[in-house]
């Protein structure tokens, strides 16, 4: 203690030192002038807090002498930028600017002087042999770094505009805005302030932007006294940076929720991913499965009291659909929960039945939640759920708010709950925000998730404005390497010689919509044109672009690779080619698909009238293969355009 003290003795009498022998190099005299005196006034507590901060008299004696030359210049930066900012807050920049900085650049020489003789005369301290090095972590985030920017830029010209009416920038506030530019590059570099390492918590990411922004504030004050870049507002020079913290907390809240809910452990949407988890072989059918152990207490009776809770409809779905008898009650879970990781509890491939009555619109991942569902279930068990449907959704709100009001209020929670998360970064926000619970998901995409990942729809129902399904585990989920999921959908085809082609579209159905055809086709007959009837897969944009055709411009992609001609059979998927005849697939395999199919030209209505004006077209084409083309396109066309003729 006493030589800290005396230590600090020695370095203010220093600074003393430093004050007299800068004002008689500047004026030849030590007659202190009523500003110099007010500015020694401001040096002596910014050097006594800033040294005390950086601990300087108990910690430079200890360290090596380059090591204590580098916290002497630290701590003389920080002095200087603290005066600076006090200086330019307080508006007496008429301080001498050599009094202000050579008595601490006069400090600096003699510290160093100083200590080079105390350590000549001491022993030398050693150095260790190894420094450690602080590993730099190279994940640097560009997208906040940008949003960043942009923030800053931002409340600069907001603030502007609410000091001076406008956002133009008067001179020396357009040289301010390059300068706070350059200190914010600066800081954030020196404080790593966008490593993504940073953002596992909130207050982690917190530090680096306080000392960002206090080095900014610090050395814009520095520039303006420095530069004599006056007279100018503190408000719009200063006013930003306070500002620009809070809004940079809001920002970095929102990012350190989307790494924890919105970036890591995405779902589970192609081959890789799912055979990963599941250890999959290619065949998707499953193995025998192992005898059902005997049922010696079944879940029919406990289920209907637990479900007694919530709604008897429950129960009486589930038992319509489900032999309850067959599923021993220790086989049997009864959840409520969005936490998928609940299910870790089951034993794999054993549950004979999983009810979960919370609504799936809470899952963050809906096919982990479903394939983790298949895991724990044996072959033959069921997977019962409930959701909040588009349709669910909108009969909510219209018994929730009259009239018009509920289409307002179910428009404004579609854009939130249904746009937002599939725009590529508003999404990101969104998930952030929400955590991914209350989002909007359509029947379709919720029955076509759970058949791409190996069940099979048994049953669906609404009421209580919610939709509840029931699906059985009967086979490996798909291997499909990209599902369908964005506006540009990749469709399996059959091309010529029934060897498979992919054949680009505009979506008009729900994602993963391609999964149900086999499940439409069983429930849905079909109506004029070979289409199916109340195809509920296609959405209401959908119906409008194929009356467009708009849905079919990207197969001219393939009409110019050569896996389509311009005239020819509609290429079909293999459900939908197993509806033909026998004899009709194997001629129909005998030509390549078409962009333009001869439907437009003869305007069928059953299937057996498509499979005879695309029988007539092929035994056309096989005669006379140029004048067959040209007949059908002209045909087709007049068709299409005047008469207005669509395949739905």
């Amino acid at each position: 203690m006493t030589r800290f003290i005396l230590l600090a003795c020695v370095d203010f009498i220093m600074l003393l030192l430093s004050f007299g022998l800068t004002h008689m190099l500047k004026y030849g005299h030590m007659d202190l002038s009523e500003s110099n005196y007010l500015l020694l006034k401001f040096q002596i507590p910014v050097w006594l807090a800033i040294s005390l901060a950086a601990r300087k008299f108990s910690r430079v004696p200890k360290l090596p002498f380059i090591t204590g030359i580098s916290l002497l210049l630290k701590t003389g930066l920080a002095i200087m930028f603290v005066l600076s900012l006090l200086i330019v807050g307080l508006q007496v920049t008429y301080f001498s600017r050599t009094m202000t900085y050579g008595t601490i650049m006069v400090l600096l020489v003699l510290e160093t002087i100083s200590l080079a003789l105390y350590q000549w005369v001491r022993s030398p301290v050693p150095l260790p042999n190894k420094i450690p090095v602080k590993s730099v972590s190279s994940s640097f985030s560009r997208p906040l770094f940008f949003l960043d920017v942009m923030l800053l830029m931002g409340v600069f010209f907001i603030v502007t505009y609410y000091k001076r009416g406008g956002f133009y920038l008067h001179p020396p506030y357009d040289d301010l805005l390059f300068m706070l530019l350059v200190l914010w590059l600066v800081g954030s570099l020196i404080t790593h302030k966008f490593d993504r390492g940073n953002f596992d918590d909130f207050f982690s990411a917190l530090g680096p932007s306080i000392k960002t922004n206090l080095f900014m504030a610090m050395g814009l004050a520095f520039l303006i006294y420095f530069l004599r870049k006056g007279p100018i507002s503190r408000l719009q020079t200063l006013g930003p940076i306070p500002i620009f913290l809070a809004l940079e907390g809001l920002l970095f809240i929102l990012y350190v929720n989307y790494r924890r809910h919105g970036r890591i452990n995405g779902d589970f949407d192609d081959t890789e991913q799912v055979r990963a988890l599941l250890d999959l072989a290619e065949d998707r059918a499953l193995p025998n499965p192992a005898p059902v152990c005997q049922v010696n207490n079944p879940v029919e009776e406990s289920l209907r009291h637990a479900l007694d809770f919530f709604d008897t409809r429950i129960f009486e779905f589930i038992n319509k659909y489900v032999d309850l008898n067959e599923v021993d009650r220790c086989d049997c879970a009864l959840l409520s929960t969005d936490n998928m990781l609940n299910l870790n509890i089951l034993e794999q491939g054993r549950a004979g039945l999983i009810v979960n009555l919370h609504k799936l619109n809470d899952m963050r991942w809906f096919n982990r939640y479903f394939l983790l569902s298949h895991e724990k279930l044996r072959p033959g068990g069921c997977l019962v759920g409930k959701a909040h449907t588009l349709s669910t959704h909108r009969d909510y709100f219209r018994d929730k708010y009259p009239g018009f009001l509920g289409e307002i209020f179910y428009g404004l929670s579609f854009i939130w709950g249904r746009v937002f998360p599939k725009l590529p970064l508003l999404k990101k926000f969104y998930f952030a925000l929400t955590k991914g619970r209350n989002r909007m998901v359509s029947r379709a995409e919720i029955l076509g998730r759970l058949c791409f990942c190996g069940f099979e729809i048994v049953a669906e129902e609404e009421f209580q404005q919610r939709f509840f399904f029931i699906a059985r585990k009967i086979k490996r989920p798909y291997m499909d390497r990209d599902p369908t999921y964005g506006p540009l959908v990749r469709l399996q085809r059959l091309g010529l010689g029934g060897r498979p082609i992919t054949v680009y579209k505009f979506r008009t159905m729900y994602p993963f919509s391609e999964y149900l055809q086999e499940y439409v086709y069983n429930n849905c007959n079909l109506e004029k044109g070979g289409k199916f009837k109340n195809d509920f897969r296609v959405t209401g944009w959908g119906k409008f672009m194929r009356r467009t055709l708009l849905d079919e411009l990207p197969m001219l992609y393939n009409w110019l690779r050569g896996d389509l001609r311009l005239v020819g059979v509609r290429p079909l998927s293999r459900q939908y080619f197993e509806l033909y005849p026998p004899e009709h697939r194997l001629l129909r395999t005998k030509i390549k698909p078409g962009l333009v199919p001869p439907f437009y030209a003869d305007l069928p209505v059953t299937l057996e009238e498509i499979v005879d004006s695309e029988r007539r077209y092929i035994e056309a084409y096989s005669q006379k293969p140029v004048w067959t083309q040209v007949r059908y396109f002209f045909k087709c066309l007049y068709n299409i355009v005047v008469k207005g003729k669509r395949s739905t």
